[in-house]
């Protein structure tokens, strides 16, 4: 009897351990799928943005372009312009498509062959909504994106913008003092349900284009600064020779990773970026505001309150009449290049000899501050 018992034994003690490995598997399972829910995707997004070139610290901030170097390569170059279609219909540059912001991200990837191209410049009034997309397609990959500087206000005197927002109106108001960083604290909380550091940023990237909201006018911010995060985006040997009230000064191409001073900006507080001109804080805002910031540019930069003292503190970046070059127009719904351009100057303008052109463009915009 003995030796039948045994095997028996044998047997169930097989089973116990089967049926006990079976049941350790289930902590497994339930760990892995918490761990999903779990993923922040606030930090696989930013992992992500520094792991894949840093772009936003990068020496090749911001690319621009002139609208010298696009009338010199309209057959090299793909031009998208981002302004309303009835502004488009009324006069564009030659080869131009009119694309919405938000439709951008998909118009990429659907319709444009990106690296047949050398340069794909996109084109709006001012170059903030161009600047502000452009670094939404660099980030996504489309290394050879660029915003043109000024926009098309630099194109031609009829679509100008800039003469009308230059001032000097808070010039008399800044201050040189150092206005200290808080403490670092941590990134927003952003749901795109993605896990995936692309694919959250590609939402991302959708989500903000759709919502285009991202300026601020200075007469706004200094209807109540203490509402507003200032970050004066200069060197700092600019930003001791006077900056808006309040304005903490944050460095270009440096600041803005979590190694440096990124942390430190607020989660529960509007913030709101200037530069020189507002084409590099367009750039700026747009990063930030993928990461979850509610963050906008100054329309304009320092050149809406003070536009003289660039030029009188050697500062720089001052528009001015010579930024507009006058170069023709197409207009209708189509972009061809066959399209016999018009001018919509006045008959005196128009026997104006045509714009000379530098044998070599200038490229410096890119990478400048």
């Amino acid at each position: 009897m003995k030796k039948k018992i045994y095997p028996l034994s044998i047997l169930f003690f097989i089973v116990f351990l089967l049926g006990t490995s079976c049941t350790s598997d289930l902590p497994k399972k339930n760990q892995v799928q918490e761990s999903k829910k779990e993923i922040r995707e606030n930090q696989a997004l930013i992992q992500f943005l520094e792991q894949s070139g840093n772009f936003i610290n990068s020496h090749r901030i911001p690319t621009l372009v002139s609208a010298e170097e696009v009338y010199a390569n309209l057959k090299k170059y793909f031009v998208i312009d981002l302004r309303s279609h009835s502004a488009y219909v009324n006069g564009h540059i030659n080869g131009a498509v009119n694309v919405a912001p938000a439709d951008l991200v998909s118009y990429m990837k659907k319709n444009v062959a990106a690296g047949t191209y050398e340069k794909i410049v996109l084109v709006c009034y001012s170059s903030h909504r161009a600047s502000f997309s452009t670094m939404l397609l660099q980030l996504l990959g489309y290394k050879n994106v660029y915003a043109m500087k000024w926009g098309m206000s630099s194109w031609d005197a009829k679509n100008n913008k800039w003469l009308n927002a230059i001032s000097d109106k808070y010039a008399s108001k800044l201050e040189t003092k150092d206005n200290p960083k808080p403490a670092k604290s941590s990134l927003p909380e952003i749901k795109t349900g993605k896990t995936l550091g692309y694919d959250i940023l590609e939402a991302r990237a959708n989500s903000v284009l759709k919502r285009l909201d991202f300026m601020v006018k200075v007469d706004k911010l200094m209807e109540n600064p203490a509402e507003y995060y200032i970050i004066n985006y200069w060197p700092e040997y600019n930003y001791q020779k006077g900056h808006l009230p309040g304005a903490i000064q944050y460095t270009p191409k440096q600041s803005l990773s979590r190694d440096a001073d990124l942390l430190t900006l607020p989660k529960d507080k509007k913030i709101v970026v200037y530069c020189y001109t507002g084409q590099h804080a367009a750039m700026v805002v747009a990063y930030l505001q993928v990461l979850g910031y509610d963050a906008y540019t100054l329309t304009y930069g320092a050149n809406s309150f003070m536009h003289s003292k660039l030029t009188s503190l050697k500062i720089g970046h001052a528009f001015t009449r010579k930024e507009i070059k006058n170069f023709p127009l197409i207009q209708g719904e189509q972009p061809s290049l066959k399209t016999e351009s018009v001018s919509d100057n006045n008959a005196e303008e128009e026997t104006a000899p045509a714009p000379v052109i530098r044998k070599k463009p200038k490229v410096e915009e890119e990478g400048g501050c």
